[in-house]
């Protein structure tokens, strides 16, 4: 688990600055440390399974006074999910019942003209009386 820990130090001038850096960045798990704070007095060190206790002892041996602050667990950030794009839908043309193998934008055979796509008429009054 990554954790975010904040440890205020009695840092004075640039030296002791760069020795506090230096020690918290070669402690095992150690991935990164970062000065903030607004007198720059405060080290915020991240890794993974940081012993924070040894870790403020040894800035307090090696550069001074050194007060553990606060230990946050560091989440990763959240990916957004991703839009999968509708999935084009385009029908079979069927003519005559018989599929075609690709769907042209216009029917270069002309089988959508007049006639060809309308039901046939049936005459339901024949004139021949054969029954």
């Amino acid at each position: 688990m990554k954790q975010k820990i904040l440890i205020r130090i009695s840092m004075t001038d640039d030296k002791t600055r760069a020795k506090a850096m230096k020690t918290a960045v070669q402690f095992k798990g150690v991935s990164g440390a970062e000065i903030k704070g607004d007198h720059r007095n405060q080290i915020e060190v991240t890794g993974v399974e940081v012993d924070m206790i040894c870790l403020t002892n040894t800035l307090r041996k090696k550069v001074g006074f050194a007060e553990l602050v606060s230990v946050d667990k560091v989440e990763p950030p959240k990916k957004p999910e991703e839009k999968k794009p509708e999935p084009c839908y385009q029908p079979w043309h069927y003519v005559y019942g018989v599929p075609s193998s690709y769907p042209h934008p216009c029917d270069p055979y002309g089988y959508n003209a007049k006639g060809y796509t309308e039901e046939p008429v049936y005459n339901h009054e024949p004139n021949c009386k054969i029954m």
